[in-house]
């Protein structure tokens, strides 16, 4: 029997080292869960900010009284040579405690209009309007008849004005009168 023809080696196929498993493909790309973990940072942040900020304002709060104290201190030690100035900052941080703490609005009104406005008041009594009076129509000549000042009368309307604030202080604390 003749010999059989010999076959040509096989070619090289594929080595089982080279063979991978099966690919999965994720239900989300890469940049889909990147955004999503940006967002979730951004959101507890903002959560976090919102937080410190609420905590910061309600440990803050001042009360009228103190701010009108400091902003009749700011009015004094700002305004050494300005009397004008000293007079307008002087009044509106009376007028503004007075509308903050016992509802006398008073901030858009002429003195005598304020002055009308506070003989209905009963919370406070006839010595603290007469002082009042006085005091708004120091301001009023002051500010519009440019009337000059000397540092004794400069100690003594800011006495003045913080007695007065004292005194209206008393009286809300008093009666409840806040709003």
């Amino acid at each position: 029997m003749p010999a059989a023809p010999q076959l040509p080696p096989l070619p090289e196929g594929p080595s089982l080292d080279r063979v991978r498993g099966p690919v999965e493909i994720s239900a989300y790309e890469p940049w889909q869960i990147a955004i999503l973990l940006g967002l979730i940072v951004l959101l507890i942040s903002l959560l976090i900010w919102l937080y410190v900020r609420s905590r910061r304002k309600s440990a803050t709060a001042t009360s009228p009284y103190e701010v009108a104290v400091a902003e009749l201190q700011a009015a004094a030690d700002l305004t050494p040579e300005d009397d004008e100035r000293f007079a307008m900052l002087s009044s509106q941080a009376l007028r503004r405690y007075l509308e903050d703490e016992l509802g006398l609005h008073s901030t858009a009104c002429t003195s005598e209009e304020f002055l009308l406005r506070l003989k209905v008041n009963t919370q406070l009594d006839e010595f603290f309007q007469t002082t009042l009076r006085e005091v708004l129509d120091n301001f009023d000549q002051i500010k519009f008849a440019q009337q000059p000042i000397s540092m004794t009368e400069r100690i003594y309307i800011i006495d003045t004005v913080r007695e007065l604030i004292n005194q209206a202080h008393v009286a809300s604390q008093m009666k409840g009168a806040r709003p």
